[in-house]
C-alpha cells in the first residue's frame, strides 16, 4: 500500500505513491504487528505502469503494479495467486470512491470506501457494496507518499527504514 500528498475535494487522490520523483531502487521496510517485516523496492516504469517487489527475509512475497499516477492496480503473489483493483484501489482516495476487486480464487465484488482527513493522517471505512464492512483503518504518509503508519482493529504496521531513496543525510 503506497501513498501521496495531494489534498483536494472528494474523489481527489490523497495518497498515491509519488513514483515520478522516487529513484529506482528506493526501498522501504515495514514491520507488522504479527512480527512480519517486509521490504518493498521500486523497480521502475514498464509499459506505463510502476512496478515494485515485496520481499521478506530475502524471499519474494509479491510484485505490485501501480498506474501512472501511483495508484495500486494489481498484486501478483509469489505462489501464483493474484488480485486486481479496477480502475484502481481507492483505499487512499479522499472522499467516496469505489472499485472492482477480483482475485485468483474467484472473488469479484464492488468495494466502496470513504477516506477522510483526521489529524496527521486519514481514516478509511470500506467494504463490499453488498457485504459486511472491513475494520476501519487509520494511516499516515511520509516521503514519496509512502505509508508510515497503519492501524486497524486487527493489525498495525509502521515504516521502520528507507534505503536508496536519496533522503539519507
Amino acid at each position: 500500500m503506497g501513498f501521496g500528498l495531494a489534498l483536494a475535494g472528494p474523489g481527489a487522490s490523497v495518497a498515491e505513491t509519488d513514483f515520478a520523483t522516487m529513484p529506482e531502487g528506493c526501498s522501504w521496510t515495514t514491520r507488522y504487528s504479527d512480527g512480519q517485516v517486509q521490504t518493498e523496492t521500486y523497480l521502475g516504469l514498464k509499459d506505463g505502469k510502476h512496478r515494485t517487489q515485496v520481499t521478506s527475509d530475502g524471499d519474494l512475497v509479491r510484485e505490485m503494479t501501480y498506474d501512472a499516477k501511483g495508484r495500486m492496480v494489481r498484486k501478483d503473489w509469489a505462489d501464483g495467486n493474484w488480485e486486481t483493483f479496477t480502475p484502481f484501489s481507492c483505499f487512499d482516495t479522499l472522499g467516496s470512491c469505489s472499485y472492482r476487486y477480483r482475485n485468483s480464487d474467484g472473488a469479484n465484488q464492488k468495494i466502496v470506501s470513504e477516506t477522510v482527513k483526521n489529524g496527521k493522517g486519514f481514516n478509511v471505512a470500506a467494504g463490499p457494496d453488498d457485504g459486511a464492512p472491513y475494520p476501519d483503518e487509520y494511516f499516515e504518509i511520509g516521503p514519496f507518499g509512502i505509508m508510515t503508519k497503519n492501524k486497524a482493529s486487527n493489525y498495525s504496521s509502521r515504516l521502520t527504514e528507507m534505503q536508496n531513496c536519496g533522503l539519507e543525510s
